[in-house]
């Protein structure tokens, strides 16, 4: 009987526990549900402040960003347009002249023995068309300068330089080391040029016969 009465007193407890149980289940197996959460009203209202900021800032900073300030000028409107102005030539000159440092020397003497002086050379104060010819052909083999025979090379410069250069380079070289012996035009390279670009290096022979002493 004892048993019977302890029996009927737990069943109230096990009974409370299984709906527990059975409970925690159902949590467990119930599909999750999302939330709704409204957005705060100081959130709403910082955005907007910041929206009409940044709108008034970059209309009052903008500098020129309208359509006139970034349009570019149409042509034709009477715009100078802004051209670079020509270089000297003795400034040409003596920047071309730097390739021609290691054999003919800066004070235009050369290298005796080796390379033929430019000073006072009737090749540097002679015909312009002769010193021009030389300069875009190149030369080899012996030449005699100053009562002196050389025997070296001269490269070809005529691929590697255009009208205005050469003319710059010749005009230094006959100014500054041919007692002034006068400018040398971008025309007259283009002329020799026509006529004479197509040879290969000139020699003193084939010099002397294009271009006799006078």
């Amino acid at each position: 009987m004892s048993e019977m009465s302890d029996t009927n007193k737990r069943a109230p407890e096990l009974s409370d526990r299984i709906i527990e149980m059975h409970a925690a289940a159902m949590r467990e197996m119930s599909e999750p549900k999302d939330g709704v959460h409204p957005t705060p009203v100081a959130y709403i209202i910082a955005c907007l402040f910041f929206t009409m900021w940044g709108g008034w800032y970059i209309g009052s900073y903008a500098g020129n960003w309208t359509a006139d300030g970034l349009a570019e000028t149409a042509a034709g409107m009477g715009v100078p347009v802004a051209t670079a102005a020509p270089q000297d030539p003795m400034e040409l000159g003596a920047e071309i002249y730097n390739a021609c440092l290691q054999c003919h020397q800066a004070d235009g003497k050369g290298v005796p023995g080796s390379f033929p002086p430019l000073t006072e050379s009737e090749y540097v104060k002679g015909d312009p068309k002769r010193l021009t010819a030389i300069l875009l052909n190149g030369l080899q083999g012996e030449i005699k300068v100053g009562g002196v025979t050389y025997n070296s090379q001269m490269p070809a410069w005529k691929d590697s330089y255009n009208d205005e250069e050469i003319a710059a380079v010749a005009t230094y070289i006959r100014t500054k080391f041919g007692s002034n012996a006068g400018k040398v035009d971008k025309g007259l390279v283009e002329g020799v040029r026509k006529e004479f670009g197509a040879k290969g290096p000139w020699f003193e022979g084939s010099l002397l016969e294009s271009f006799p002493k006078p």
